[in-house]
């Protein structure tokens, strides 16, 4: 993976990250019931997207060669991209929540159980791990 593309895929990462976790406020404030769960994916995806800013930071002002854990990452870095935005789509509320709206109903209904919450953060936290552990190595 050439630099020009690692950066690419860390910056759509990043970019994805920020909006589910601006998605998961919406929803930690309509819905309370499931308050622990969407904090804790948030904070997970939050997570993911600090380190990934320092990735990027780190790509952006060495030299590309000296990276070559970064580079290595390509595959996570495209599995890490297909689940958020798949759990980006799941989060985005479509056009029934507008019909709703329009109604006067505020309906925001968290899509996922506990279980899948555990096991979307858990999936989350080994990217997390794999991208904390690249930065650690190339910065040695």
């Amino acid at each position: 993976m050439d630099g020009l593309s690692a950066a690419a895929s860390v910056t759509g990462i990043v970019d994805i990250s920020a909006k589910i976790a601006s998605l998961c406020f919406q929803y930690s404030v309509a819905v309370k019931d499931a308050k622990k769960d969407i904090d804790r994916l948030q904070r997970t995806v939050t997570d993911i997207k600090n380190v990934l800013e320092e990735v990027k930071q780190l790509l952006d002002k060495q030299d590309k060669t000296r990276l070559s854990t970064t580079h290595k990452l390509s595959d996570s870095l495209k599995e890490c991209h297909q689940q958020l935005q798949g759990l980006k789509a799941q989060l985005e509320p479509g056009k029934t929540r507008k019909t709703m709206h329009r109604f006067g109903v505020r309906a925001l209904k968290w899509p996922f159980t506990n279980k899948q919450v555990e096991k979307m953060v858990a999936s989350l936290e080994k990217y997390e791990q794999i991208f904390s552990l690249a930065l650690q190595v190339d910065q040695t």
